[in-house]
């Protein structure tokens, strides 16, 4: 155009160009501006749309990681988690303030959850573990980039989920603790109903000078094999002549083995022996070939012996299963402390028989 405009002899002049590049660099800039910030809108409202259905399975999935501790579950949630980290930039701010409070909440349930009770260290194996403390780890990582580069995210990771993932960490790497022992004991539905002193447990374990010590146990019960219940102790009593159960401060008091209670359990009282038949029949019901787990909460008192302080029930039903052919499983969490009647009355039975006195 300007050779045709120069031909003619009519070029344009140095201010006819500098209006027609101004003029042109004016409407792209505002064109672009104006996509720009159309594209910003659609963005925003796609991250919004990604984050509120994250919020949606998150807040669905808490009450589940409140009543189950599968690994599969947990792991689900912290991936969710995770990946919505970085669309929260993108969110209009309402939004990424809903989804980091979420994510605070699901890390505080699953931090709770593993660290109060016993079912995941009972049901979990060692890749479990290792699984969850990669996928926290990588969690971390996501979220400390992410904290770099907006001020939201480092609030709330500041706040939290920095505190929160740390704890999840130190759980899914060291042994079982007194503290979850005493928790899960004390607080959830499997409840100690034996006298144990708490306050002097605790205590001792404070000092971590090894007086007090927790271990989980596996055992598996063959059909038939009672073998492996021979050194089980139930905190319940007879009279020397077994005529029928008495306190543990009966002059004439004599604990009573898991095994005596196999093929008799008439020395028992009467509300005992029908909770005892009534969970027996439950467990005969879910026989599926593969047995039955049990989990145990015990006290030891040799190395070969222990005080069974809860599942005292659920352990006969279940032995009298075995001795008809059913196999099972027993997940034992064995508490070591001083054999002393201090900590625990019942224990003034076993004084002097295990090396160690209270």
């Amino acid at each position: 155009m300007d050779l045709f405009l120069w031909w003619r002899g009519e070029p344009w002049s140095w201010s006819d160009w500098a209006s027609s590049f101004g003029l042109g660099a004016v409407t792209t800039m505002v064109v672009g501006m104006l996509l720009a910030r159309r594209q910003g809108n659609i963005q925003e409202a796609l991250a919004d749309l990604e984050l509120t259905e994250k919020v949606a399975y998150l807040t669905f999935s808490v009450s589940q990681l409140r009543d189950a501790s599968a690994p599969e579950l947990t792991y689900r949630a912290l991936y969710d988690c995770r990946a919505g980290l970085s669309l929260v930039p993108l969110a209009r701010r309402p939004m990424q303030e809903e989804y980091l409070r979420t994510v605070s909440r699901v890390l505080e349930t699953i931090t709770d959850g593993l660290g109060s009770s016993l079912r995941s260290h009972a049901q979990w194996t060692h890749d479990d573990w290792f699984n969850l403390c990669t996928v926290v780890a990588t969690l971390r990582e996501t979220a400390v980039f992410h904290a770099k580069r907006s001020k939201i995210v480092a609030a709330h990771w500041a706040d939290g989920i920095d505190t929160t993932t740390q704890k999840l960490l130190r759980i899914g790497t060291a042994p079982v603790s007194f503290e979850v022992f005493h928790a899960h004991f004390t607080e959830g539905a499997d409840r100690i109903r034996t006298t144990l002193d708490w306050q002097a447990l605790s205590e001792m374990a404070l000092r971590d000078d090894g007086t007090v010590r927790l271990s989980m146990i596996s055992t598996d019960l063959a059909p038939y094999g009672l073998a492996a219940l021979g050194g089980y102790h139930t905190p319940w009593y007879r009279d020397a002549s077994a005529a029928g159960e008495v306190e543990y401060d009966h002059q004439e008091a004599v604990p009573i083995r898991h095994t005596e209670l196999v093929t008799d359990l008439s020395v028992l009282q009467g509300d005992r022996r029908l909770r005892i038949e009534a969970l027996r029949d439950q467990y005969a019901t879910r026989l599926d070939g593969q047995g039955i787990s049990l989990v145990l909460a015990t006290y030891a008192l040799d190395p070969g012996r222990a005080l069974v302080l809860d599942g005292n029930h659920r352990l006969t039903a279940l032995a009298q299963l075995v001795a008809k052919g059913c196999p099972a499983r027993l997940i034992e969490f064995r508490l070591t402390a001083p054999v002393s009647s201090a900590i625990l009355p019942d224990l003034v039975h076993y004084l002097g028989q295990t090396g160690r006195t209270g």
